[in-house]
């Protein structure tokens, strides 16, 4: 097998699992709209968000803001197995040393370096805007909470995704040097 019949194998691969991924990701976002809705048993948002011991039962409001808060990640997730479809479909067509190719892989460091701030800031403001509507009205005082935690995993996603946005700016100038390097001769 040729070199570039492997490249379009693996890239190959990589557009189904990253179609894998858009699928799987487009089926939590359904489901979680009828959820919204009230047709989804089962799934408790508040005890997911970590609300549940300061809230009853989650209005509609309560629930769409939580949603959206909560399902962050996953949005960025979704982003990010576009990004990584198109840099798959780019190596089978266009080929791997791309001006494209470079860009795509630049924008799926940045995507990894942002889950990091999405998940912190996502998860603080989505646990205060929940209990906050789901308990302004009360008369008890220490029933709204924001919760903020910072983990490993969100120093992997910074770390992770500053290494592949500078691989992504050393392939982009390795592309631009050898366009310039074919144009000149």
């Amino acid at each position: 097998m040729t070199q570039n019949n492997k490249i379009q194998r693996f890239a190959f691969f990589g557009m189904i699992a990253s179609g894998f991924g858009i699928a799987v990701l487009l089926s939590l976002f359904t489901a979680m709209a009828i959820y919204l809705v009230g047709g989804l048993q089962g799934f408790d948002l508040a005890q997911e968000i970590g609300v549940s011991a300061v809230t009853g039962e989650l209005s509609f409001a309560a629930r769409a803001v939580g949603l959206f808060f909560w399902l962050m990640t996953d949005l960025l997730g979704l982003w990010f197995c576009c990004v990584a479809f198109a840099l798959f479909r780019g190596f089978r067509s266009g080929g791997v040393f791309t001006l494209s190719a470079a860009l795509h892989l630049r924008k799926i460091g940045w995507l990894i370096f942002a889950l990091a701030p999405v998940s912190l800031i996502s998860e603080a403001l989505g646990t205060l805007a929940v209990t906050c509507l789901s308990n302004c009205g009360n008369e008890i005082a220490n029933d709204v909470q924001i919760s903020v935690s910072f983990d490993d995993t969100d120093v992997y996603a910074l770390v992770i995704g500053v290494l592949i946005v500078a691989v992504g700016h050393i392939f982009v100038e390795a592309v631009r040097i050898s366009d310039e390097n074919n144009a000149f001769v």
